[in-house]
């Protein structure tokens, strides 16, 4: 095929016109229609862009036009939509996060494994210039062993956030809240520069707003090898905040607000730790370099492109359904050891996991702190 055929599912909320937005120029992709429960915003969208306007989703899915399809929905109808997608033999972009829980993503991703179709889930963090430039730095081993790496993501909501759509910050709808919502995508950058670990540690704390899930979540994570990592994401701090450390024997990358700044130790960390003789409180020198500074806008377009691109040519998305999973997996993990107090090993044991939803459903609030302290 010259172009793969999209339709954009949830396509008049504000994160289907920000694909529709994406599409634009791409030249392995065009728009053939459009897909959404309002029917008149939607119909008035479609007369605009010149094209077709589904009502329904099987309406998109009988169109023979229609090669994939963008799932741009709140994440709780993720899991619906693609399973019928996928099984009337639709490619499907899915965005962040997957669905609502690890176990509704497998079964999208051995759905889509079966059916031969491409998967992809869209992070658009990974596709920034700082993402990718960081990445080079780190498979290029600029820092050396990493021993230590940070991340904190603060990204405000008010309380009439929450209020205006229902399902917002709710344990049955939207099955989480800082963390599974705003917080993935810097956690899913963080985990394609740092890797999974083995273990976390994680507090979960409703603290200012009128709402079931959590504002705010902490983790300690363990890594393989000894290296740890800490978390902090909410949607109460002002201002807010994108940063991410990464400590190395050889220097340190970090990003702040999207300034990427890599610090190159003269010597070895563990060197002059144990070589050196003259001021004991002082570190080893360094030199630092600017790299990237700034964010950078329209990072929807190359994700798109990518995955259309691997449609044509037959290879995997950047980000496949396993890749995307890996986010939503520590998301879970961090939930699930928040609120029982545990230490948490990964990957997240479906079954209790569901069964935490389940009675978060029920109770409609975090546990209190006696709970999780046991």
């Amino acid at each position: 095929m010259e172009q793969v055929g999209l339709a954009i599912i949830g396509s008049t909320g504000a994160i289907g016109k920000t694909h529709i937005e994406a599409i634009d120029g791409l030249s392995s992709c065009r728009l053939v229609g459009l897909n959404a429960r309002r029917l008149e915003p939607l119909s008035q969208q479609a007369s605009k862009l010149g094209v077709r306007a589904y009502s329904t989703l099987d309406q998109v899915l009988d169109e023979s036009e229609v090669h994939a399809v963008i799932i741009a929905t709140p994440h709780p109808s993720h899991k619906d939509i693609a399973l019928e997608a996928i099984e009337a033999g639709k490619h499907v972009l899915i965005e962040k996060p997957m669905s609502a829980t690890p176990s509704e993503a497998d079964e999208i991703i051995k759905a889509a494994r079966n059916c031969n179709v491409t998967l992809g889930v869209l992070f658009n963090n990974r596709f920034r210039r700082q993402a990718q430039l960081m990445r080079a730095l780190i498979d290029k081993n600029a820092v050396g062993k990493v021993y230590r790496a940070n991340m904190v993501t603060a990204m405000f909501r008010s309380q009439d956030y929450y209020d205006r759509l229902d399902w917002r910050g709710t344990w049955e709808y939207e099955g989480g809240g800082a963390l599974i919502n705003q917080g993935i995508h810097a956690i899913d950058m963080f985990q394609w520069l740092v890797g999974m670990p083995q273990s976390v540690f994680g507090v979960l704390r409703t603290l200012k707003h009128r709402i079931e899930v959590e504002d705010y979540a902490s983790a300690i994570l363990e890594y393989e090898g000894g290296a740890l990592g800490a978390l902090q994401c909410d949607t109460v701090q002002a201002p807010n905040k994108q940063r991410i450390e990464i400590y190395g024997e050889n220097g340190a990358l970090v990003m702040d607000d999207w300034n990427v700044t890599l610090h190159r130790l003269d010597t070895s960390l563990q060197e002059f730790l144990e070589n050196d003789k003259t001021v004991r409180f002082i570190p080893p020198g360094s030199n630092s370099e600017i790299f990237e500074s700034g964010i950078e806008e329209g990072t929807h377009a190359p994700a798109i492109d990518d995955f259309c691109c691997a449609i044509k040519e037959g290879r995997d998305p950047a980000i496949t359904g396993e890749e995307g999973l890996k986010s939503q997996e520590l998301v879970a993990a961090i939930t699930l050891s928040g609120c029982t107090g545990e230490k948490v090993s990964l990957p997240v044991n479906r079954t209790r996991f569901d069964s935490l939803i389940g009675q978060l459903k029920e109770t409609k609030k975090l546990p209190d702190l006696s709970f999780c302290s046991r």
